[in-house]
């Protein structure tokens, strides 16, 4: 008999490459859940799985690959989602109107979170609305009381990861500790964190920030697949060089050199 975590692995497997990648056309990495990155995917699994987590909140659905995953991985959990573009909820809510734990809200993530979060105690919320110049994520983590917060589309000084930026300011660490001047510190994902499979996206990658809100950091901590970033009294990013050489971040023009 396969171990439990063999199973479930296998089972995450079988969800992730299932659902299609409807948004394929409109992203640059392609769509697909999590941008296609089966990473991404392995350390949430691991956090709902360890916080126990009673629901999951997305914002920014887009065309629902995410959302389909989600609903599809933990059908035991409500998911909520949202987005701003009215005909992409719409389209979202069609999608998986045979998942009965799938809500969808049209409207700005942060004004929308503070409904979509009621009734949870331990919610995992992904933060995703990174499509418009009206940029939420100061507004979604001020909305954010209690729960596990991953942020995509996020700086975690890696070459190979990418990440948003508007108005030249950066999706990242220094963002989050502006936003929330009382937390010390936050995880990132880690790419070499000791994964059952390779992740098979060869476009673009994004990194994945994660904090937390009212709970302990202790499953982040104890896991390989996470890298702690303290933010006080300066942001320390993770010194990725020791895995191999530095190339150019995707994010970075042609001929930058950092």
């Amino acid at each position: 008999m396969a171990p439990p975590e063999d199973l479930r692995t296998t089972s995450l497997l079988l969800t992730f490459y299932t659902v299609p990648r409807v948004a394929q056309e409109l992203l640059s990495d392609g769509g697909g859940p999590f941008g296609f990155d089966i990473t991404t995917a392995l350390q949430i699994d691991q956090l709902v799985d360890a916080y126990a987590c009673d629901g999951i909140v997305e914002t920014g659905c887009c065309l629902g690959d995410t959302t389909e995953y989600l609903a599809r991985r933990y059908p035991h959990l409500p998911v909520r989602t949202c987005d701003v573009n009215p005909q992409h909820a719409e389209f979202t809510q069609r999608r998986l109107r045979s998942r009965e734990n799938v809500t969808v809200k049209v409207g700005d993530s942060g004004e929308l979170l503070p409904q979509l979060l009621e009734g949870f105690k331990k919610p995992l919320v992904y933060l995703d609305a990174h499509g418009n110049p009206e940029w939420p994520l100061r507004d979604e983590l001020a909305a954010i009381e209690r729960g596990i917060v991953a942020i995509d589309d996020f700086d975690i000084g890696h070459p190979r990861f990418s990440y948003d930026h508007y108005d030249g300011v950066v999706c990242g660490p220094d963002l989050v500790a502006r936003a929330l001047p009382e937390l010390t510190e936050l995880f990132v994902g880690n790419p070499y964190g000791g994964y059952p499979v390779p992740c098979l996206q060869t476009g673009r990658r994004s990194g994945t920030g994660y904090l937390t809100r009212s709970l302990t950091v202790s499953p982040m901590a104890r896991s390989q697949r996470f890298i702690r970033v303290p933010l006080r009294p300066e942001v320390i990013m993770p010194p990725w060089e020791i895995f191999g050489p530095r190339r150019r971040r995707e994010s970075e023009p042609q001929g930058a050199m950092t």
